[in-house]
């Protein structure tokens, strides 16, 4: 069994909105991160790095918990 740190595009989208950070490229600029990284994230296709991680909880001043989720794998598959 493995785990890996996956965000919660929903609550990420959400905390971003309600800071007037109104497209991802706001928010990707908020963060410091590449726009193109943000969609990978938000649409999936990436997990967050830790800088990434890091850079969330210090620039939205959130909680892990609020913006991020532990996945685990059983066997190579997503739980």
């Amino acid at each position: 069994m493995s785990a890996h740190v996956r965000v919660r595009p929903d609550a990420l989208e959400r905390i971003g909105i309600a800071q007037g950070l109104t497209s991802r490229y706001k928010l990707a600029k908020r963060l410091g991160v590449s726009p193109s990284t943000i969609s990978r994230v938000l649409d999936g296709e990436q997990l967050p790095g830790n800088a990434m991680i890091a850079l969330t909880l210090e620039k939205l001043e959130v909680s892990f918990y609020d913006v991020f989720e532990i996945a685990r794998t059983n066997n190579g598959a997503a739980a």
